[in-house]
């Protein structure tokens, strides 16, 4: 007896593997027609262990292979934002920025200018922050330099040793200590046995610490004195002391009656007057200091959408640029925010050493710049009115235009064209660069192998290879060697030659010759010509029926919805799932993950609509149509195959004059004489 082996059915299976590296998905495919791994359960099971940050399609492509080993799905090193931090010192204001790791987030431009507004610090470039941004070294960079101008200074004492002088270097511009001006102070004090140089070498180098230029005791004058000076800006008071060697030295109490007795009553420093008190010679030494004010920050603008960015092109991940899209024109959408006035401030004011105010002066206003097509919203921010690209004239009024229009070609001085408005082109579309437009285009050259997207477009001259796609009707010279798409007309006005040309209506080509010769022309509804082939049998196709283009995209529309559907269903599942959880008890990293998600279920029920509307439209138009038919004023040539609906005729004789209908499931022509 013959022995069978019966092989059984296995079901396909799947292993999910954590490790320190990350989480790998190994699956093993089916047996004998058993049943594949369900993309549905592995996602259940990935999102019931937390782990959602995981790429769907990458999945699918994993189950489809099934090749049994371990594949990485997620890489499980945390994602790292990226941090800035802003340290305000004396010398300035310093920012320095690290780097995002894993995908994070990179620090925000916008996050760094408002920190430092909250901080009343407004003196800063851009432009120079973006830069510093972008290299992320995390290594402090001066952004501010905070200190006013402020010239050196000197300051004499008198020790036991002898004489020493200290000298502090100016700020930000300010004017260095004067050799002479030293020199006459220690001349009129009796004190002449010093070493020029030194003193010299003192002032260049301005470290602040006092320095042995006379080394015996000091000269005193008969009389002594305590004299206060008060600079001009009423900022600084200072004391010039001289004790006579026998006399006791002068106490705090005496040092603070002398201040009061000028006025001096605000800012005075207690431990420079101690330090003071136990000196019997001292030249300059301050003891007491007012306060600065500080003037408002005027207002400034904030723009959403960079200026800088025009011209600019794109950078790919790899570092390389895409010179084809230099952003030429800067698209924004209506009701899009623009510009926000950031208001002035009010200061602080300050302080003299007398107890005086000082005031400050608020910041300057600005007026918002605004232009045609724009609102403007309680004076602070400016809104586009209309989808359009920003425009900022000369005189620093933002519009927003509703037409592009480009003077040349379309070529690498403009890149491509993304538009949702009009756009007129003076020039050609050059080989390789794209017009995509939301409203019309006109084209008063010619298209050269470009490709070129709106709803209703002219070209003055014609196309020779490209490819064009008319949401509405298509108005041209001629068409050569490209392929055409529009819902509704295409009207040439010479000739079409080895082409393809798809209309959902009407094809008519009856200009100087109306000519139409090799390729496939196909229509919905009607094509008229003149002449339709030639002498020689060029093969050349002619079809009216319910739009094979349109029919078409409505099959790849439909088999998209579904797709569509069932990825919503599983990224409602893993949505829900997290909502159960508690968005709020979240990690921050968690939170980022959800809100990603959450974007891309809203990004996907937005696509889904917006194909339904489209198989909405096709189906209209389809169900609109007339009986097709096909008109020729002059002569169709042998080699023309014509087809109407499922009927099929080839030509062979010529034919002049005709009207071709389909008629109980024939082709049939009339005279149109």
């Amino acid at each position: 007896m013959d022995k069978r082996i019966f092989a059984t059915k296995k079901d396909g299976r799947y292993q999910i593997t954590v490790t320190d590296v990350g989480v790998y998905l190994s699956v093993w495919p089916s047996v004998n027609g058993g049943t594949s791994v369900s993309i549905t359960a592995v996602i259940k099971d990935l999102t019931d262990r937390n782990l959602v940050d995981f790429d769907r399609d990458f999945i699918s492509e994993v189950i489809r292979e099934a090749v049994g080993t371990p594949v990485l799905l997620i890489n499980v090193l945390p994602k790292k934002d990226g941090r800035y931090q802003i340290t305000v010192t004396d010398s300035g204001v310093y920012l320095s920025v690290w780097p995002s790791a894993n995908g994070g987030a990179s620090v925000s431009k916008t996050a760094v200018i408002k920190d430092l507004t909250d901080r009343n610090l407004a003196d800063f470039d851009r432009d120079f922050i973006s830069e510093v941004i972008r290299e992320a070294l995390g290594t402090p960079v001066l952004l501010i330099n905070v200190l006013p101008s402020k010239d050196g200074r000197y300051q004499i004492t008198a020790m036991d040793a002898g004489i020493y002088l200290s000298v502090w270097p100016p700020v930000n511009s300010g004017s260095s200590v004067s050799k002479a001006v030293v020199i006459e102070d220690l001349t009129n004090q009796k004190l002449t046995d010093f070493d020029s140089e030194l003193i010299s070498s003192v002032i260049r180098e301005a470290t602040g610490t006092p320095v042995l230029v006379i080394d015996s005791g000091p000269s005193i004058q008969p009389a002594q004195s305590i004299r206060v000076k008060v600079d001009i800006n009423r900022l600084e008071a200072s004391i010039d002391l001289n004790i006579l060697p026998d006399a006791p030295t002068a106490t705090v109490s005496q040092l603070l009656d002398e201040l009061k007795a000028v006025g001096v009553v605000y800012g005075i420093d207690e431990q420079a007057l101690e330090t003071l008190s136990k000196l019997r010679l001292a030249t300059n030494f301050i003891c007491a200091r007012g306060v600065l004010a500080c003037n408002g920050d005027n207002a400034y603008l904030k723009y959403y959408v960079d200026p800088d960015r025009q011209g600019r092109p794109d950078e790919l991940e790899d570092g390389r640029v895409d010179f084809k899209e230099i952003n030429s024109f800067l698209c924004v959408e209506k009701e899009q925010i623009l510009v926000e006035k950031i208001s002035p401030t009010a200061g602080i004011p300050g302080m003299d050493v007398y107890g005086e105010p000082l005031p400050a002066l608020p910041g300057k206003d600005k007026r918002l710049p605004a232009g045609k097509n724009v609102i403007v919203v309680d004076d602070r921010r400016l809104y586009a009115a209309i989808d359009g690209h920003l425009h900022i004239f000369l005189d620093k009024r933002i519009n927003v235009i509703p037409v592009i229009v480009i003077d040349g070609d379309v070529d690498y001085n403009t890149g491509n064209i993304d538009f949702k408005g009009s756009v007129i082109v003076r020039g050609t579309v050059q080989p390789n660069f794209c017009v995509k437009a939301g409203g019309n285009v006109e084209v008063s050259g010619a298209i050269c192998g470009g490709t070129v997207e709106a709803n209703s477009i002219i070209v003055r001259q014609g196309m020779n290879r490209g490819i064009i796609k008319a949401r509405e009707r298509l108005v041209i010279n001629f068409i050569e060697n490209a392929t055409v798409y529009a819902d509704e007309d295409v009207i040439v006005s010479d000739v079409i030659m080895n082409s393809q040309v798809f209309a959902g209506s009407r094809v008519i080509i009856e200009g100087r010759r109306g000519l139409v010769l090799g390729g496939r022309i196909s229509a919905g509804e009607l094509i008229r010509s003149v002449t339709v082939g030639n002498k020689l049998g060029v093969a050349t196709e002619l079809e009216v029926s319910l739009k094979p283009f349109l029919k078409d995209e409505l099959i790849e529309l439909r088999q998209q919805i579904k797709k569509d559907e069932r990825l919503y269903t599983e990224m409602e599942l893993s949505i829900t799932y997290f909502r159960n959880q508690g968005v709020d008890n979240f990690s921050a990293e968690k939170k980022e993950r959800y809100k990603k998600n959450e974007a891309e279920f809203n990004t996907l029920l937005n696509r889904i609509e917006e194909t339904r509307q489209r198989i909405m439209n096709i189906e209209s138009i389809i169900y609109s149509l007339k009986p097709g038919r096909i008109r020729v004023s002059g002569s169709i040539y042998p080699g023309t195959k014509i087809s109407i609906g499922s009927s099929v005729k080839n030509i062979q004789d010529v034919l002049q004059y005709v009207s071709l209908y389909v008629q109980q499931g024939e082709i049939k022509f009339s005279s149109l004489r």
